[in-house]
C-alpha cells in the first residue's frame, strides 16, 4: 500500500440522540454519550457527555449532569453542567452547579447556585454581624 492509495472504506458518521417525545412520560435513568432532547416528561437521573435540551413543553424532575444544558421548559432538581442556558421560556428550580451560565430575559431560576472551580470567596459571613443592628432597628412611626 502506497501513501497515496485510497481506501474503499466509507466513513460513517452517526448522530446519537435520545429523544423523549411530547406525548411520553419516562421514569428512571438515562446515561449516554450522546445528546438528549426532552419534549415530554422525565423523572429520574439523566447523565449525558454531550447536551441535554428541554423543550418548551418538556419537564424534568430529578438530577441532570451534562456538558451543556439548555432549558426552554421546566427543570426541577439538581443541575451539574459546564454550560447552562436558561432561555426566555425556561425555568430551573433547585440547585445549579455550573461553569458558564446564560439567562435570557424572562428566563427563571429559583434556588441555590455554585460556580465550579471558582477562586472567589465571599467575606460576607465574616462581617455581617457588624451590620445586623441596621436590619433590626424599628422604623419611626408617624
Amino acid at each position: 500500500m502506497g501513501i497515496f492509495n485510497k481506501s474503499n472504506r466509507s466513513t460513517k458518521q452517526t448522530y446519537n440522540a435520545t429523544i423523549i417525545a411530547s406525548d411520553s412520560f419516562v421514569i428512571g435513568g438515562i446515561d449516554t454519550n450522546g445528546d438528549v432532547v426532552i419534549d415530554g416528561k422525565f423523572e429520574g437521573v439523566l447523565v449525558s457527555k454531550e447536551s441535554v435540551t428541554i423543550g418548551e413543553k418538556g419537564e424534568v424532575f430529578g438530577e441532570v449532569k451534562a456538558d451543556t444544558v439548555t432549558v426552554s421548559g421546566l427543570l426541577d432538581g439538581l443541575v451539574d453542567a459546564t454550560h447552562v442556558h436558561i432561555l426566555s421560556t425556561g425555568k430551573i428550580l433547585g440547585k445549579l452547579i455550573y461553569s458558564n451560565l446564560t439567562v435570557e430575559e424572562n428566563g427563571y431560576f429559583d434556588g441555590e447556585v455554585k460556580v465550579k472551580n471558582s477562586s472567589l470567596k465571599s467575606r460576607y459571613s465574616e462581617i455581617k454581624h457588624k451590620f445586623n443592628f441596621l436590619s433590626h432597628q424599628e422604623t419611626p412611626k408617624s
